[in-house]
């Protein structure tokens, strides 16, 4: 009877998990003459406990044509509408700097 509506979900209902990304930077100044050069050393590190980010969950069970999607999960329907298949954001990375301030 009613075939043609869209059904009582209501709109936004697939969302992804909480994301959290922690960075940390330290820094030290070392003079090197009493008040003309200073040496910076700087260490940063993004995503310092390497948490994953998981991307919403898959909203659109049709594929390009001519696409081959990936083998399906036991118990995944077809398309893999609801799944969350990919992770988003970086690993962690560390970067380490010196600088010479004059």
């Amino acid at each position: 009877m009613y075939e043609s509506l869209f059904g009582t979900t209501g709109r936004n209902t697939f969302r992804g998990p909480f994301q959290a990304r922690f960075d940390v930077s330290l820094a030290k100044d070392f003079p090197i003459t009493k008040e003309r050069f200073r040496l910076r050393f700087e260490a940063d590190a993004f995503n310092i406990f390497n948490q994953p980010d998981f991307d919403t969950p898959k909203n659109n069970a049709f594929y390009f044509p001519g696409y081959s999607p990936p083998p399906l999960l036991p118990g995944q329907g077809q398309g893999g509408l609801g799944f969350i298949q990919h992770t988003i954001g970086s690993p962690r990375f560390l970067q380490m700097s010196l600088h010479l301030l004059f």
